[in-house]
């Protein structure tokens, strides 16, 4: 079967792990998430897994001698449905969410700096605080960790060279990020010792990662339980920007290494994943940057890791969102390939001016949150399977105010935080609904103001529909604050 890919030619007319179930923040979110991605309710752990222990005697073959007696042998039919049949049950559901890059810029790093409050890790937590929710409510989160963590061994950082410090980790972690991945082109900015002090930081950190480790399983996998579902995880990087990766020649201790991609090496390690754990998911940093589709050769790869037992990949690199595929799989199953998750977070597109600057200029500050579920279904006669049972996107966006009059006037430092768009959209819109009609002239500036960033948050909504698809577009529930507020009877 041919790549579905849902973008705009395809859209309708009109407009070694973690053992746990995460706690949703908020009711809210978990509602939103149950509505948009169903999961049957008939729930049982996996050791109730209906398993066959029926044996049959083989019938020996008579021999070319021997002289049939009796009727013919009938040969069994297929078995009816009862009229009781329960139909295809689900026994267990895990589900996913994903981020794509982290990139620590300088300029992110001082507005968290400027945010720096006692309980929000030096001020990396208030970059994603709005959206921190909507991370933490699925059972686990993942996202592309482009940057070393090395306090220690760090030479310096500048423009492409990057370093964060450990509350950024810290920061992911509490916002419900669960898993990063490490294979990327920048994990040796600071060289090899800054590389080594990275993995060093994030397990002390308590933040698991793939795509690195011991020589000769570097690529992982690394195992989770959820929910009684084992996931494993797998990461790749086409190459580093940096040297560094090579094994000393007399190592003290066993070699660390990044994971490089080789595609027959990738699918051969997919395919023996496959085999032990019940789905896998392929993290994968690759393609061309800015460029807002695949290359055939990154689509050929996907397909061909998918049908070696990728139940999801997920890819990052160019710094713009590229189309989510759903493909077939030869044995039924549907896998799930994001092919560029965008940035989460960075200091890109700063100067973009929406309804100047050409729209796509703006395709870095774009971003989503990726979500999918699992289930373990129970088809009857002894016929079960973990495959997708759900799948949608809700539209991110990094404010930048580098370019706002009133900071310059202030003399402070750009703001850089991540937002969920439909919130943005509906905070603007509830701001809007208190402007009186006609607009008084002390209010026109605001209100100009106002309808500019409506407009915006808009246009990025349908920005990132058309590259990713509308089909799987979802609006993000509302943060509890706002829906407590919302449901608060009127005085």
């Amino acid at each position: 079967m041919g790549p579905i890919f849902f973008n705009a030619l395809h859209r309708p007319t009109g407009n070694s792990g973690v053992h746990r179930r995460r706690v949703m923040h908020s009711t809210v979110a978990a509602v939103a998430i149950a509505a948009s991605i169903a999961c049957a309710a008939a729930v049982r752990p996996a050791a109730e897994r209906p398993i066959s222990t029926a044996t049959s005697t083989p019938t020996p073959t008579p021999t070319a001698s021997a002289t049939p007696s009796g009727p013919p042998p009938q040969r069994a039919g297929p078995r009816p449905l009862a009229s009781d049949d329960p139909g295809i049950r689900t026994l267990a559901c895990a589900s996913l969410a994903a981020v794509g890059d982290v990139l620590m810029h300088g300029a992110v790093k001082d507005a968290a700096a400027d945010h720096r409050a006692a309980d929000n890790d030096d001020g990396y937590g208030w970059l994603w605080a709005p959206v921190a929710d909507l991370l933490a409510a699925a059972d686990l989160t993942f996202a592309n960790l482009e940057t070393p963590i090395a306090p220690r061994a760090g030479q310096g950082a500048r423009s492409f060279v990057f370093n964060a410090p450990p509350a950024a980790a810290r920061a992911l972690k509490r916002a419900g990020v669960d898993l990063v991945s490490v294979a990327n082109n920048h994990m040796f900015d600071q060289g090899r010792a800054g590389f080594e002090e990275t993995l060093r930081q994030l397990e002390a950190v308590g933040l698991p990662y793939v795509g690195a480790g011991e020589a000769g399983r570097e690529s992982g996998p690394r195992t989770v339980e959820l929910n009684g579902i084992h996931v494993a995880f797998l990461g790749y990087a086409y190459g580093f920007n940096q040297s560094g990766n090579a094994c000393p020649p007399r190592p003290s201790s066993p070699c660390l290494k990044a994971s490089l991609l080789d595609p027959e090496r990738a699918v051969a390690e997919v395919a023996a994943a496959a085999r032990e754990a019940d789905a896998v998911v392929v993290s994968v940093h690759w393609g061309i940057e800015y460029a807002d589709q695949p290359r055939q050769s990154e689509v050929d790869l996907a397909h061909r890791l998918a049908e070696a037992g990728a139940l999801v990949v997920l890819g990052h690199h160019p710094h713009v969102l590229q189309p989510v595929e759903l493909y077939r799989r030869g044995d039924g199953r549907t896998a799930l390939i994001a092919y560029s998750l965008g940035n989460f977070v960075s200091n890109q597109s700063r100067h973009y001016a929406h309804g100047v600057t050409p729209e796509k200029v703006g395709a870095t500050r774009d971003g989503l949150l990726l979500r999918v579920e699992l289930a373990r279904r129970d088809y009857g006669r002894g016929v079960v399977r973990v495959e997708l049972s759900g799948a949608d996107w809700l539209p991110l966006w990094t404010e930048n105010d580098t370019d706002d009059p009133e900071r310059r006037a202030r003399r402070a430092r750009p703001s850089i935080q991540v937002v969920s768009v439909d919130r943005a959209l509906a905070a603007v819109r509830r701001e809007l609904a208190a402007v009186p009609d006609p607009v008084p002239p002390a209010e026109e500036a605001r209100y100009v103001t106002l309808r500019q960033r409506e407009e915006l948050y808009r246009a990025r909504r349908t920005a990132v529909a058309a590259v990713v698809g509308e089909d799987l577009q979802r609006e993000a529930p509302p943060a509890a604050a706002e829906a407590t507020a919302t449901a608060a009877p009127s005085p």
